[in-house]
């Protein structure tokens, strides 16, 4: 039923179509078939028939001089289908009589539930001259003692009555909504597809920082190794001079020290020549 009620909703703020005028000439034509059905007083007699109309043209005509709206129409086809439970099975008409329950319904449609609609004398000039004033004050009446001066239609008649014009309406929304639950369905995999992807360029890119750092670690760790290699060759280096120094120093000194023992000798030896001459 809630599908329904939205393609009710859609049906009634659409603007009238040729499937529209073709439902209310097939709804009409079943309410009472043609035949020697005796009309009203005032009905036009056999040189009208002549020109008589079809019942599509007519309510195509209708439609286009009064600008009528959607529900208005349709509220129409609720009446005509009460009037057709109400009338005994075998009632039957003339050619003209689908013209005037038609036009009847309409009117009694656009003054019940419009607040200003066309006066009686408009609808008779809306016919091109098919009925009259009269005719058109007596269908009127005659409509009204049938349906019981009770012109009420709701949701649930509208929907019952109107289920040929509802059901496109209907399996299209139900297309729509299949097709927005596959759309949703799909993005919510591209979503979760993206999702994944992106944890896996964050992996990716965690494992890079990492490599990156491993990296920078071992190149630090390499440049703290090869300064404290260049620091203990410097201390080797300083070292080794350092020993160097002392090595030469002890050359130095004992180079010294040999020197003055040769003085001390030289002069030794002067001193023994020196007394054996009795200096």
């Amino acid at each position: 039923m809630c599908e329904y009620s939205k393609a009710l909703h859609i049906l009634l703020k659409s603007p009238v179509t040729d499937d529209i005028i073709k439902f209310l000439t097939d709804t009409t034509l079943r309410v009472v078939p043609s035949s020697n059905y005796p009309t009203p007083p005032g009905s036009p007699g056999e040189k009208h028939l002549t020109r008589l109309p079809s019942l599509m043209t007519f309510i195509t005509r209708l439609v286009r001089y009064t600008n009528v709206y959607t529900p208005t129409l349709l509220t129409a086809a609720c009446y005509l289908n009460k009037l057709k439970r109400i009338l005994p099975r075998d009632a039957t008409g003339l050619p003209s009589t689908i013209h005037r329950i038609f036009l009847a319904c309409l009117i009694l449609s656009a003054k019940f539930h419009n607040d200003s609609s066309p006066l009686n004398k408009h609808w008779a000039r809306y016919t091109d001259g098919l009925f009259t004033l009269e005719d058109i004050n007596l269908m009127e009446r005659q409509l009204l003692q049938l349906l019981n001066w009770d012109l009420r239609v709701n949701t649930e008649d509208l929907i019952l009555d109107l289920q040929p014009l509802l059901e496109p309406i209907k399996q299209d929304l139900a297309r729509s909504s299949d097709q927005r639950k596959r759309i949703n369905m799909m993005m919510s995999m591209n979503r979760r597809t993206c999702a994944g992807t992106s944890s896996i360029r964050s992996n990716n890119r965690f494992k890079l920082y990492e490599k990156q750092r491993n990296v920078s670690i071992a190149s630090d760790l390499s440049s703290a190794t090869l300064v404290d290699s260049c620091n203990d060759l410097r201390r080797l280096k300083d070292v080794t001079n350092i020993a160097n120094n002392t090595v030469a120093n002890t050359n130095y000194v004992r180079t010294v020290e040999k020197w003055n023992d040769n003085v001390n000798r030289q002069s030794w030896d002067l001193e023994q020549i020196m007394s054996q001459h009795g200096f």
